[in-house]
């Protein structure tokens, strides 16, 4: 009987843990552009920068606040990322924030 106690008690424990992902965030490897592009975020006109996942892919535009990244134009960069999503943020806000983990490589690019 203890035992069926002790193993019920660990799995309620074990239900409650959480993952990264539990808490609407996921690692990412991203490269992120030498150069910035024109957008506008929200009513506000300003430069994004560009990332893709993969060499291959086409540059998308990233609206997303990028902590932990001192970016200067003309260097390319390969970083892992924690993409975080935010519940319960203001209208004006992103709901997402990046948060590099690692600068992967960087090198200047033509």
């Amino acid at each position: 009987m203890r035992s069926v106690l002790l193993a019920a008690a660990v799995l309620s424990l074990a239900a409650c843990a959480t993952t990264p992902s539990d808490h609407g965030s996921r690692s990412r490897l991203l490269y992120i552009a030498g150069s910035k592009v024109p957008c506008t975020n929200g009513v506000m006109k300003t430069e994004c920068l560009q990332y893709r996942e993969t060499p291959k892919d086409a540059w998308q535009i990233n609206y997303a606040p990028v902590e932990g990244l001192d970016w200067k134009p003309g260097n390319e960069y390969l970083v892992k990322i924690t993409e975080v999503h935010a519940k319960n943020v203001p209208a004006d806000a992103s709901p997402v924030t990046w948060h590099v983990d690692k600068i992967v490589e960087q090198h200047p690019v033509p």
